[in-house]
């Protein structure tokens, strides 16, 4: 019979112990996938970013954070964004994220309408539709726990529909964003010992373009998290784009980790982009990999140059 939560070292079957533990007994948190490059499909945050380019996307991100533990949280996402018309955007983003003996698989469909505020500045208004199907395997647990308590018997499994929405203020030189992308909270509940809430999140995100020279620019931006039962968290970023090829900067998550982040531009229309994180909390104790890769090819605009976004890995 496999087992889910092997490791050689104390500490890694300690992390794993852990990491179960939190999975049956009730849990409130943030369940959305984390990323380094949370801007990389910020349609994802928020549906008025669907169609903020002119031109389209087509990705794939991948994190596998905790390297070397076995059942540690993993993610991997598809992504497809275009504009429509004049003013409307369209962006579909599916996700597989999965720890320990949960996984959490989502479709995400973004609808935007975008109207210039200024000679230079546009405001978008989203909309999204979000499918989540969030299951939790016992069957997994067998190394840890007696698998003759009733209460473990089976699997849970629910399918939940919601909806969200937000705003985006931006220009070719700084952004500004406040979505809720999933309105509706659900609870998971397949016995006494098992409770695992699906709560709202608000996201609030901001970013500007400093160009340094001619061919060099500061991207700083910052992104804020909200959820009931967890503390306030905070995504900074310092990125510095040399001649719209290469990025390279760092990253901070307020009490969980920095990192770095590099990324570079092929032609104009394939950009490929790496993060590497270091835990801040007691984990780093077990392990500090943390990887994140990305690739998205550009689509439809042709002189992609003249675009001086300030977004990274935009």
């Amino acid at each position: 019979m496999k087992k889910i939560f092997e490791n050689k070292s104390m500490k890694g079957y300690t992390l794993a112990a852990i990491v179960a533990l939190m999975t049956v007994t009730a849990v409130k948190a943030q369940q959305d996938p984390m990323y380094n490059q949370y801007l990389f499909n910020a349609y994802t945050i928020n549906p008025a970013e669907a169609g903020a380019r002119n031109y389209g996307t087509v990705s794939m991100l991948y994190r596998w954070q905790w390297v070397g533990i076995e059942g540690a949280p993993n993610t991997g996402s598809f992504g497809l964004e275009t504009g429509m018309g004049k003013g409307w955007g369209l962006g579909l983003n599916v996700v597989d994220d999965r720890i320990g003996p949960t996984t959490n698989q989502t479709i995400n469909l973004a609808l935007s309408y975008h109207l210039n505020l200024t000679e230079r500045t546009k405001m978008a208004v989203g909309l999204n539709g979000v499918v989540n199907n969030q299951r939790v395997s016992f069957s997994k647990l067998k190394t840890l726990i007696d698998l003759n308590d009733p209460a473990l018997s089976g699997n849970v499994s629910n399918i939940n529909p919601n909806a969200g929405g937000g705003v985006l203020i931006y220009n070719d030189r700084s952004f500004f964003g406040v979505a809720v992308p999933r309105l509706v909270e659900y609870k998971l509940t397949g016995s006494n010992l098992i409770s695992i809430d699906q709560l709202r999140h608000l996201f609030v995100y901001a970013g500007k373009s400093f160009p340094i020279g001619t061919h060099l620019k500061f991207k700083p931006s910052t992104l804020m998290k909200v959820v009931s039962g967890s503390p306030i968290e905070f995504d900074l970023n310092g990125v510095l784009n040399f001649y719209n090829l290469l990025d390279l900067g760092v990253n901070w998550r307020t009490g969980d980790g920095f990192g770095a982040l590099a990324g570079l531009t092929i032609k104009d229309r394939l950009q490929l982009n790496y993060a590497y994180e270091i835990p801040v909390t007691k984990i780093r104790y077990g392990t500090i990999q943390t990887h994140e890769i990305g690739l998205r090819y550009r689509f439809g605009q042709q002189n992609f140059q003249r675009i001086q976004s300030p977004r990274f890995f935009n």
